[in-house]
Protein backbone atom coordinates (compact mmCIF):
# COMPACT_ATOMS: atom_id res chain seq x y z
CA UNK A 1 0.00 0.00 0.00
CA UNK A 2 1.46 3.50 -0.54
CA UNK A 3 1.96 5.44 2.51
CA UNK A 4 1.66 8.72 1.11
CA UNK A 5 -1.14 10.42 3.51
CA UNK A 6 -2.82 11.84 0.22
CA UNK A 7 -3.38 8.33 -1.34
CA UNK A 8 -7.25 7.56 -0.98
CA UNK A 9 -6.26 3.96 0.05
CA UNK A 10 -4.18 5.43 3.12
CA UNK A 11 -6.89 7.68 3.92
CA UNK A 12 -9.24 4.80 3.99
CA UNK A 13 -7.11 2.70 6.22
CA UNK A 14 -6.42 5.46 8.54
CA UNK A 15 -10.62 5.99 8.89
CA UNK A 16 -10.95 1.96 9.42
CA UNK A 17 -7.95 1.93 11.85
CA UNK A 18 -9.49 5.19 14.18
CA UNK A 19 -13.31 3.56 14.15
CA UNK A 20 -11.78 0.79 15.36
CA UNK A 21 -9.89 2.52 17.76
CA UNK A 22 -13.14 4.33 18.54
CA UNK A 23 -14.93 1.35 19.15
CA UNK A 24 -12.04 0.01 21.51
CA UNK A 25 -12.50 3.12 23.50
CA UNK A 26 -16.44 2.16 23.78
CA UNK A 27 -15.72 -1.20 24.44
CA UNK A 28 -13.12 0.11 27.30
CA UNK A 29 -15.71 2.27 29.13
CA UNK A 30 -18.54 0.10 29.01
CA UNK A 31 -16.92 -3.22 31.07
CA UNK A 32 -18.46 -3.84 34.09
CA UNK A 33 -14.77 -5.74 35.13
CA UNK A 34 -12.75 -3.08 33.78
CA UNK A 35 -14.87 -0.28 35.93
CA UNK A 36 -15.02 -2.47 39.02
CA UNK A 37 -11.26 -3.05 38.90
CA UNK A 38 -10.92 0.84 38.18
CA UNK A 39 -12.75 2.08 40.84
CA UNK A 40 -10.79 -0.16 43.48
CA UNK A 41 -7.55 0.77 41.96
CA UNK A 42 -8.39 4.10 42.03
CA UNK A 43 -9.26 3.97 45.24
CA UNK A 44 -6.33 2.97 47.12
CA UNK A 45 -4.26 5.13 44.77
CA UNK A 46 -6.49 8.44 46.12
CA UNK A 47 -5.89 6.82 49.52
CA UNK A 48 -1.85 6.62 49.19
CA UNK A 49 -1.48 9.57 47.14
CA UNK A 50 -3.19 11.71 50.23
CA UNK A 51 -2.69 9.34 53.32
CA UNK A 52 -0.90 12.08 55.65
CA UNK A 53 -3.66 13.99 55.01
CA UNK A 54 -6.54 11.26 55.57
CA UNK A 55 -4.43 9.82 59.11
CA UNK A 56 -6.24 11.21 62.00
CA UNK A 57 -3.55 10.73 64.11
CA UNK A 58 0.45 10.22 63.79
CA UNK A 59 1.18 6.70 63.20
CA UNK A 60 3.90 6.28 65.68
CA UNK A 61 2.73 8.12 68.75
CA UNK A 62 0.17 7.08 71.15
CA UNK A 63 -3.21 8.20 70.97
CA UNK A 64 -5.50 5.78 73.24
CA UNK A 65 -5.66 2.93 75.29
CA UNK A 66 -3.62 -0.21 74.64
CA UNK A 67 -5.24 -2.81 72.31
CA UNK A 68 -8.72 -0.99 72.51
CA UNK A 69 -11.09 -2.22 69.32
CA UNK A 70 -12.36 -0.36 66.94
CA UNK A 71 -14.37 3.07 68.21
CA UNK A 72 -15.44 6.08 66.30
CA UNK A 73 -12.09 7.63 67.63
CA UNK A 74 -10.27 4.56 66.38
CA UNK A 75 -11.60 3.14 63.55
CA UNK A 76 -9.69 0.20 63.34
CA UNK A 77 -8.51 0.14 67.43
CA UNK A 78 -5.34 0.47 68.66
CA UNK A 79 -1.68 -1.76 69.45
CA UNK A 80 -0.19 -2.76 71.91
CA UNK A 81 1.46 0.66 72.67
CA UNK A 82 -1.80 2.52 72.07
CA UNK A 83 -1.28 3.64 68.24
CA UNK A 84 -3.55 4.54 65.73
CA UNK A 85 -4.16 0.88 63.55
CA UNK A 86 -6.25 3.16 61.09
CA UNK A 87 -3.32 5.51 61.01
CA UNK A 88 -1.15 2.79 59.90
CA UNK A 89 -2.86 1.61 57.71
CA UNK A 90 -3.21 4.82 55.54
CA UNK A 91 0.48 5.84 55.61
CA UNK A 92 1.13 1.99 54.99
CA UNK A 93 -1.42 2.70 51.56
CA UNK A 94 1.34 5.00 50.34
CA UNK A 95 4.40 2.96 50.83
CA UNK A 96 2.81 0.14 49.29
CA UNK A 97 0.93 1.34 46.46
CA UNK A 98 4.64 3.57 45.91
CA UNK A 99 6.57 -0.25 45.92
CA UNK A 100 3.86 -1.60 43.64
CA UNK A 101 4.11 1.00 41.08
CA UNK A 102 7.72 1.45 41.03
CA UNK A 103 8.59 -1.75 41.02
CA UNK A 104 5.99 -1.89 38.10
CA UNK A 105 7.31 0.84 36.43
CA UNK A 106 11.46 -0.36 36.24
CA UNK A 107 10.75 -3.38 35.66
CA UNK A 108 8.09 -3.35 32.94
CA UNK A 109 10.24 -0.61 31.56
CA UNK A 110 13.51 -3.32 31.18
CA UNK A 111 11.49 -6.24 29.98
CA UNK A 112 9.95 -4.38 27.08
CA UNK A 113 13.56 -3.23 26.52
CA UNK A 114 14.74 -6.65 26.62
CA UNK A 115 11.90 -7.68 24.59
CA UNK A 116 11.57 -5.26 22.47
CA UNK A 117 15.01 -5.53 21.56
CA UNK A 118 15.48 -9.64 21.19
CA UNK A 119 12.21 -10.08 19.10
CA UNK A 120 13.23 -7.16 16.14
CA UNK A 121 16.59 -7.61 16.00
CA UNK A 122 16.92 -11.51 16.26
CA UNK A 123 19.50 -13.65 15.64
CA UNK A 124 22.81 -13.39 17.88
CA UNK A 125 21.03 -10.36 19.65
CA UNK A 126 17.82 -12.49 20.09
CA UNK A 127 19.71 -15.45 21.19
CA UNK A 128 22.03 -13.54 23.72
CA UNK A 129 19.08 -11.79 25.41
CA UNK A 130 17.06 -14.94 26.24
CA UNK A 131 19.49 -16.91 27.08
CA UNK A 132 19.93 -14.79 30.24
CA UNK A 133 16.11 -14.22 30.43
CA UNK A 134 15.73 -18.30 30.98
CA UNK A 135 18.66 -18.09 33.30
CA UNK A 136 16.66 -15.91 35.96
CA UNK A 137 13.49 -17.76 35.36
CA UNK A 138 15.51 -20.69 36.22
CA UNK A 139 16.73 -19.81 39.07
CA UNK A 140 13.81 -19.89 42.25
CA UNK A 141 12.44 -16.04 42.78
CA UNK A 142 11.88 -16.59 46.44
CA UNK A 143 14.99 -17.72 47.79
CA UNK A 144 17.35 -14.84 45.88
CA UNK A 145 14.49 -12.51 47.27
CA UNK A 146 15.74 -13.30 50.89
CA UNK A 147 19.61 -13.73 49.92
CA UNK A 148 19.46 -10.09 48.36
CA UNK A 149 17.16 -8.33 50.97
CA UNK A 150 19.50 -10.18 53.72
CA UNK A 151 22.61 -8.53 52.53
CA UNK A 152 21.55 -4.92 50.87
CA UNK A 153 20.31 -2.08 53.07
CA UNK A 154 17.28 -2.27 54.68
CA UNK A 155 15.14 0.29 53.17
CA UNK A 156 12.17 0.33 50.91
CA UNK A 157 14.57 1.70 47.78
CA UNK A 158 16.33 -1.83 48.36
CA UNK A 159 13.47 -3.65 48.12
CA UNK A 160 12.22 -1.87 44.90
CA UNK A 161 15.36 -2.30 43.30
CA UNK A 162 15.28 -5.96 44.07
CA UNK A 163 11.39 -6.89 43.04
CA UNK A 164 12.26 -4.96 40.00
CA UNK A 165 15.46 -6.89 38.76
CA UNK A 166 13.67 -10.21 39.67
CA UNK A 167 10.40 -8.99 37.88
CA UNK A 168 10.98 -8.26 34.55
CA UNK A 169 12.05 -11.82 32.57
CA UNK A 170 8.53 -13.09 31.93
CA UNK A 171 7.35 -9.13 31.05
CA UNK A 172 9.92 -9.95 28.42
CA UNK A 173 9.38 -12.78 26.86
CA UNK A 174 5.96 -11.63 26.32
CA UNK A 175 6.79 -8.66 24.39
CA UNK A 176 9.15 -10.98 22.32
CA UNK A 177 6.62 -12.66 20.93
CA UNK A 178 4.09 -10.23 20.50
CA UNK A 179 7.39 -8.57 18.68
CA UNK A 180 7.89 -11.60 16.55
CA UNK A 181 4.45 -11.68 15.24
CA UNK A 182 3.78 -7.83 14.56
CA UNK A 183 7.80 -7.38 12.60
CA UNK A 184 6.52 -9.41 9.41
CA UNK A 185 2.92 -7.12 9.31
CA UNK A 186 2.60 -5.16 6.29
CA UNK A 187 2.43 -1.72 7.85
CA UNK A 188 6.42 -2.28 9.10
CA UNK A 189 6.77 -3.97 6.20
CA UNK A 190 5.81 -0.48 4.49
CA UNK A 191 8.26 1.44 7.05
CA UNK A 192 11.25 -1.14 6.31
CA UNK A 193 10.85 0.02 2.67
CA UNK A 194 10.16 3.47 2.78
CA UNK A 195 13.74 3.41 4.69
CA UNK A 196 12.63 4.30 8.79
CA UNK A 197 15.59 3.30 11.00
CA UNK A 198 15.05 0.59 13.33
CA UNK A 199 14.49 2.56 16.57
CA UNK A 200 11.51 4.50 15.04
CA UNK A 201 10.56 1.35 13.64
CA UNK A 202 10.69 -0.42 16.70
CA UNK A 203 8.98 2.54 18.96
CA UNK A 204 6.64 4.13 16.18
CA UNK A 205 5.19 1.25 14.65
CA UNK A 206 5.69 -1.90 16.94
CA UNK A 207 5.39 -0.68 20.34
CA UNK A 208 1.93 1.20 19.96
CA UNK A 209 0.56 -2.04 19.25
CA UNK A 210 1.63 -3.97 22.12
CA UNK A 211 0.48 -0.99 24.84
CA UNK A 212 -2.80 -3.26 25.75
CA UNK A 213 -0.90 -6.48 26.35
CA UNK A 214 1.93 -4.28 28.17
CA UNK A 215 -0.84 -2.48 30.51
CA UNK A 216 -2.06 -5.75 31.43
CA UNK A 217 1.18 -7.44 32.47
CA UNK A 218 2.24 -4.12 34.21
CA UNK A 219 -1.26 -4.73 36.46
CA UNK A 220 -0.19 -7.92 37.06
CA UNK A 221 3.42 -6.52 37.98
CA UNK A 222 1.99 -3.79 40.35
CA UNK A 223 0.24 -6.39 42.59
CA UNK A 224 3.46 -8.89 42.46
CA UNK A 225 5.43 -6.56 43.95
CA UNK A 226 2.81 -5.73 46.36
CA UNK A 227 2.43 -8.80 48.01
CA UNK A 228 5.80 -9.69 47.34
CA UNK A 229 7.02 -6.68 49.76
CA UNK A 230 4.71 -7.94 52.38
CA UNK A 231 5.81 -11.02 52.31
CA UNK A 232 9.26 -9.79 52.55
CA UNK A 233 8.44 -7.58 55.55
CA UNK A 234 6.30 -10.28 57.51
CA UNK A 235 9.20 -12.58 57.86
CA UNK A 236 11.61 -9.30 59.08
CA UNK A 237 13.01 -8.94 55.62
CA UNK A 238 13.56 -5.57 53.96
CA UNK A 239 13.09 -2.04 56.08
CA UNK A 240 10.51 -3.26 58.96
CA UNK A 241 10.73 0.24 60.61
CA UNK A 242 9.27 1.78 57.38
CA UNK A 243 5.39 1.93 57.61
CA UNK A 244 3.50 -0.51 55.08
CA UNK A 245 0.85 -3.89 55.33
CA UNK A 246 3.33 -6.21 55.43
CA UNK A 247 5.20 -4.63 58.28
CA UNK A 248 1.77 -3.86 59.66
CA UNK A 249 1.44 -7.91 59.53
CA UNK A 250 5.42 -8.18 61.25
CA UNK A 251 4.35 -6.49 63.68
CA UNK A 252 0.99 -7.81 64.45
CA UNK A 253 2.73 -11.06 64.53
CA UNK A 254 5.88 -10.44 66.82
CA UNK A 255 3.64 -8.67 69.68
CA UNK A 256 1.02 -11.22 69.64
CA UNK A 257 -2.00 -10.00 67.97
CA UNK A 258 -3.71 -12.86 67.71
CA UNK A 259 -3.04 -14.28 71.28
CA UNK A 260 -4.81 -10.79 72.18
CA UNK A 261 -7.80 -11.62 69.79
CA UNK A 262 -6.36 -8.33 68.27
CA UNK A 263 -8.16 -9.38 64.79
CA UNK A 264 -8.43 -5.37 64.13
CA UNK A 265 -4.51 -5.12 63.84
CA UNK A 266 -4.51 -8.14 60.95
CA UNK A 267 -7.51 -8.09 58.60
CA UNK A 268 -7.24 -4.77 57.69
CA UNK A 269 -3.60 -4.88 55.82
CA UNK A 270 -4.38 -8.81 54.77
CA UNK A 271 -7.82 -7.58 52.81
CA UNK A 272 -6.93 -4.58 51.21
CA UNK A 273 -3.79 -6.75 49.65
CA UNK A 274 -7.10 -9.07 48.98
CA UNK A 275 -9.26 -6.50 47.37
CA UNK A 276 -6.08 -4.77 45.50
CA UNK A 277 -5.38 -8.11 43.83
CA UNK A 278 -9.18 -8.83 43.03
CA UNK A 279 -9.26 -5.21 41.54
CA UNK A 280 -6.65 -5.42 39.30
CA UNK A 281 -7.11 -8.86 38.25
CA UNK A 282 -10.33 -7.44 36.94
CA UNK A 283 -9.01 -4.66 35.43
CA UNK A 284 -6.38 -6.78 33.40
CA UNK A 285 -8.86 -9.69 32.96
CA UNK A 286 -11.32 -7.03 31.64
CA UNK A 287 -8.70 -5.04 29.04
CA UNK A 288 -8.17 -8.57 27.77
CA UNK A 289 -11.63 -9.62 27.49
CA UNK A 290 -12.04 -6.92 25.32
CA UNK A 291 -9.23 -6.82 23.39
CA UNK A 292 -9.68 -10.07 22.23
CA UNK A 293 -13.78 -9.66 21.31
CA UNK A 294 -12.28 -6.51 19.16
CA UNK A 295 -10.12 -8.68 17.55
CA UNK A 296 -12.68 -11.36 16.50
CA UNK A 297 -14.22 -7.79 14.69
Amino acid sequence: MNVDPRNPEFRSQFASNARMAAHLLRSLFKSKRIAFGFSILAFFSILGIFGKFIAPYNPLSSTGPLWAPPSSAHLFGTNYLGQDIFSWFVIGTTTSMYVGFAVAFFSGLIGVSVGLTAGYLGKYVDEALMRGVDMLLIIPAFPLLVILSAYLPPTTNSTILILSILSWPFMSRIVRSQVLSLKESGFVTASRISGESHIKIMFKDILPNMLPIIFINIIFLVIGAIIAQAGLAFFGLGNINSINWGTMLYWAQTEDAAIQNAWWWIVPPGLAIGILGLGLNMLANGISDVMLSNNRR
